[in-house]
């Protein structure tokens, strides 16, 4: 992988890197979300929302007549240039969205965690509005997946349709597991992103079963919830981001995308998952090339293998419809190489 010059700021150290293991796919023309689920045998899952298919797998995305509204992939390999196989329903020419919901609704991609011999996938469901920016989150639902070892292609999907949580999307953030239980992140949509912490008995989330969700509330885990818990908010944050342990750092490290339009990209630490929480370092801006272009969706993938650092991907989208279509620079899952302070 190439590398682009180094910039430095403050103690941490940030290389932008070459993407073109995302470019290679002649039909999958690119998507947004990435985040990524830790599989056996060294293979790792990325989960994507809307994504551009070119039917005629002319590797060119203004080709492309069809967006989908997620997509996965399967990377074998621990590096960053391994091979992704992309995958979603249907075929090249009519292609669906991987994760389907009945009726006008759709899902976009959360997070995800592989529980022993079973996969969870965190998913957003949205509808269609006529106001503000034309959707919206209403709930959430998690797929549980009996067969992850095989094929994508015929992985049996189950999904369990979430309990009422206020507008809380639960997994939308990240997910990790500890122990007897799943911690889930959860945020509120649509619009103010307090961020909370949840969590679920193992052997319970693996079965689909969400009766013994318990809310982080006023320093205790209690499942007596009955409206949103405003003043256990953890901080104010994104609708995607990573969390992930760092052994070196002995500390939990959090990422995701502070600002809108021209946003950058930071991280707050916690010796808890509970918190208290760091304010943010700010680590990167990335250099936008067009006035509609906007910076969203980072995640540290700590499954991947750099020496002595993360790597981290975010989004670039544009508002302008035809030059997205038309500027293969942007939405594409962007990566940059992140070493922290010790």
């Amino acid at each position: 992988m190439l590398l682009i010059p180094i910039l430095l700021q403050g103690q941490v150290e940030v290389v932008e890197m070459n993407n073109s293991q995302f470019k290679r796919d002649s039909y999958w023309r690119g998507a947004d979300g990435g985040a990524t689920v830790e599989l056996e045998g060294d293979r790792i899952l990325w989960l994507f929302s809307d994504t551009f298919i070119d039917q005629d797998g002319t590797g060119d995305r203004s080709n492309a007549r069809h967006m989908i509204r997620n997509s996965i992939a399967i990377q074998t390999g621990r590096h960053m240039d391994s091979a992704l196989k992309f995958h979603y329903k249907g075929t090249s020419q009519e292609p669906k969205a991987f994760f389907e919901v009945p009726g006008t609704n759709w899902f976009w991609t959360g997070h995800g965690i592989l529980i022993e011999d079973k996969l969870v996938v965190f998913l957003i469901e949205e509808t269609p509005t006529s106001q503000g920016i034309g959707f919206e989150a209403i709930g959430w639902y998690v797929a549980i997946i009996d067969n992850p070892s095989d094929n994508p292609e015929v992985w049996n999907i189950k999904y369990i349709k979430a309990p009422d949580t206020f507008g809380v999307i639960v997994g939308a953030p990240a997910v990790l597991a500890e122990e007897n239980h799943v911690y889930a992140f959860g945020v509120k949509e649509p619009s103010t992103h307090e961020i909370y912490l949840l969590r679920f008995r193992k052997e319970q989330l693996a079965e689909g079963d969400l009766s013994g969700l318990e809310w982080w509330v006023d320093g205790a885990w209690t499942s007596e919830v009955d409206q949103e818990p405003v003043s256990s908010s953890l901080f104010t944050g994104s609708t995607e981001f990573s969390v992930h342990y760092d052994e070196t750092l002995e500390k939990y490290v959090q990422f995701q995308t502070f600002g809108y339009g021209k946003a950058s990209i930071g991280y707050r630490l916690s010796g808890k998952l509970e918190g208290p929480w760091s304010k943010p370092k700010i680590v990167y801006t990335p250099t936008l090339e067009h006035p509609k272009e906007f910076v969203y969706t980072a995640n540290a993938h700590p499954e991947l293998t750099r020496h002595e650092g993360l790597m981290i991907t975010y989004n670039v989208n544009n508002g302008d419809f035809k030059e997205l279509r038309s500027n293969e620079n942007v939405y594409f899952p962007r990566v940059i190489h992140v070493k922290m302070p010790k």
